[in-house]
């Protein structure tokens, strides 16, 4: 009896822990940028997000950008 009430008790919390929501864009085309709506510049746009890249001995900062 405490085997199947520990079952039914996980079961209840796994189903209440996995309520994920699907964000559909404001507009068709739109894409999510860092928390924010954004249309592309042009067709087949992609964000390229900042990171560090190595150039000779240094580490420099490359700001994020569309390519």
């Amino acid at each position: 009896m405490n085997r199947i009430l520990a079952a039914t008790l996980i079961a209840l919390s796994l189903g209440g822990a996995a309520c994920t929501v699907a964000v559909r864009p404001p507009r068709p085309g739109m894409v999510l940028v860092e928390g924010v709506w954004i249309a592309p510049p042009r067709p087949g746009a992609v964000w390229v997000p900042a990171h560090y890249e190595r150039v000779r001995f240094h580490r420099v900062w490359v700001a994020s950008h569309w390519r």
